[in-house]
């Protein structure tokens, strides 16, 4: 491994796992195995399939917890999707729906037992406060098959990452919707359920500039608590190659 920055290291590793879930949670077969499960509405199986690990809670209080969606789509997403299998029930499905496309589309890509050694030692060095849908995640049994366990693994480093970034967008004074539009836009705002005109935030761009600084910060203190010398490093190249082989395999 050659020396490079270790913040480089963590929004890089950061940047692919998000990519790589999003390739999962987006695609069409998702959304597919969502409605063999019974989920007339896909997104109503991935609203009650992610937010499961929450527990038999309101959709209010699953809506708070996403943060960055329109929160009266989440709550009655939540509501149609907790009626089909409980909230339990739909969190089983969906983790074995990410265990499933692992198998299926990162099966001999280099060093997932490696992804997933050192992913688990960051997820069990990550804190417990302010994080409630990644420590739900964090207690789900994980995979035996490193295609579907890594797969598992980067799951849940997005479900802390996310958390983390949600923490510090509350403490920022943006708005999700203005953070949406400083991030990737109108599509992106939309495809997250909020509703036109949409207040652009451009006069707080540094601020968000600083909510993407300071998630990485302290993702790299978790790095560092939990890694030694290169394997920050190794972690996002092996997660950017798992990325590009997903990308590669995936029928689009």
């Amino acid at each position: 491994m050659t020396d490079v920055d270790p913040n480089e290291s963590v929004a890089a590793a950061g940047a692919a796992v998000e990519e790589a879930v999003a390739v999962f949670m987006l695609h069409p077969q998702t959304y597919a195995g969502s409605v063999a499960a019974g989920y007339t509405n896909p997104l109503a199986g991935y609203i009650a399939g992610r937010g499961g690990v929450l527990g038999d809670t309101t959709g209010a209080t699953v809506a708070a917890v996403f943060a960055v969606f329109e929160p009266n789509a989440v709550a009655a997403l939540w509501d149609e999707g907790v009626a089909v299998r409980g909230a339990a029930g739909a969190a089983e499905v969906y983790w074995n729906q990410a265990a499933e496309f692992g198998r299926t589309y990162l099966t001999g890509a280099d060093g997932l037992d490696r992804i997933a050694a050192l992913g688990e030692r960051l997820i069990a060095a990550a804190p417990n406060w302010g994080l409630p849908l990644f420590v739900g995640w964090r207690a789900m049994p994980l995979a035996e098959d490193a295609p579907a366990r890594a797969l598992q693994v980067m799951f849940v480093l997005r479900e802390l990452r996310a958390a983390l970034h949600f923490n510090a967008l509350s403490l920022s004074g943006l708005t999700p919707i203005e953070a949406h539009m400083l991030n990737k836009g109108p599509r992106y705002a939309a495809m997250f359920g909020w509703p036109e005109p949409y207040a652009d935030g451009a006069e707080k761009k540094d601020q968000y500039v600083e909510i993407e600084r300071a998630t990485n910060r302290r993702m790299a203190e978790i790095f560092a608590a939990a890694l030694e010398g290169s394997e920050a490093e190794e972690l996002s190249q092996l997660s950017q190659a798992a990325l590009g082989t997903l990308k590669a395999n995936v029928p689009s």
